[in-house]
């Protein structure tokens, strides 16, 4: 356990952001990578070392401005490789406060948690852009079928997978939960499309012409998040909310470590604000043994003494760490 404590804006979450950017390659956050370097210098570097199953890496990552763009250079061990090459050297499980959308905000981000296959996106842009050529008479309702099959066909498969994650997460997503909510009931729900996706997709085709875009395939699922059978989005608290996604994320971390055997690094920041001492506490235990943890908070206040005194404490002050005590 690494406790960052420090007050707002000295960099806390900067230092999640770098450790994820090792794991993902990329920010989690940031839209273009010229933000990750920000205005005060040209370039920046992110190096550490990690151990993985008993096989120790250095990683590195340097950024540098070009102009209005931002140049990446990555390595392992010295050796430039490619951003693909990065993610499977060590895994990470990243809450920080714009998380919450996964409950308060539309379905897109949920789609997201639920891994999609981006690689695949493809079908679906190849798709639109032929419906907007048809839609402007340009022709094209030859390719349609071909285009509409590879839908079915994938969106089937992605949609599979995503149900298959949200049954395997249901269980350890409920125990968590319940454990840090006083036995509140939390369960999820993959809202797929139809049944027969062949058919609905026939169906729509007239409106997909007049919209020039796809209405129905695996970019419209969604996944309802229930507490105590209501609907988190409409009826929860802000407490009850962030309980809720801190418990999908760390049935997350629970489902990488059964498939890998190794636990994820969990980054955590202020994941204890709005919850109540009550919550923190059991929150706490449930991380307390969960392998390697870093978590931010703006105070010591919230952690139990024995947690302090068992953890690494460090102190971030203007973009300075200090090791406390």
């Amino acid at each position: 356990m690494n406790v960052f404590i420090g007050a707002n804006g000295q960099g806390k979450t900067n230092l999640l952001e770098a450790v994820a950017m090792l794991a993902l390659s990329s920010s989690p956050r940031a839209r273009r990578e010229i933000e990750v370097v920000g205005p005060v210098a040209q370039a920046t570097r992110i190096e550490a070392e990690v151990e993985t199953g008993g096989v120790v890496v250095e990683l590195a990552i340097a950024l540098s401005i070009e102009g209005d763009r931002a140049h990446r250079v990555i390595e392992v061990d010295g050796a430039r490789r490619r951003a693909f090459d990065l993610p499977g050297h060590f895994r990470v499980t990243l809450f920080w406060p714009d998380d919450l959308g996964l409950v308060k905000a539309g379905p897109e981000l949920r789609r997201r948690f639920l891994n999609q296959m981006l690689g695949r996106k493809r079908v679906l842009e190849q798709r639109n852009s032929l419906l907007k050529r048809m839609a402007s008479g340009e022709g094209g309702g030859d390719v349609l079928e071909a285009w509409n099959e590879e839908l079915v066909r994938i969106g089937g498969e992605v949609s599979k997978a995503r149900a298959r994650a949200v049954r395997e997460l249901q269980p350890e997503a409920a125990r968590c939960h319940a454990e840090i909510a006083s036995g509140e009931l939390l369960e999820i729900e993959y809202l797929g499309p139809p049944a027969d996706m062949a058919e609905a997709v026939q169906n729509s085709l007239a409106e997909d012409l007049r919209r020039g875009a796809t209405s129905i395939g695996p970019h419209r699922d969604d996944l309802r998040v229930m507490l105590d059978g209501r609907e988190a989005r409409a009826y929860g608290s802000q407490g009850q909310q962030r309980t809720a996604v801190v418990s999908l994320k760390l049935a997350e971390a629970a489902l990488v470590a059964g498939r890998t055997g190794e636990r994820p690094v969990l980054l955590l920041d202020d994941v204890l604000s709005e919850l109540d001492g009550e919550r923190r506490a059991a929150l706490l235990r449930q991380v307390a043994g969960a392998g390697q943890v870093i978590i931010t908070s703006v105070e010591a206040g919230p952690f139990p003494p024995n947690l302090i005194s068992s953890a690494r404490v460090w102190s971030v002050v203007g973009g300075e760490i200090e090791a406390c005590g």
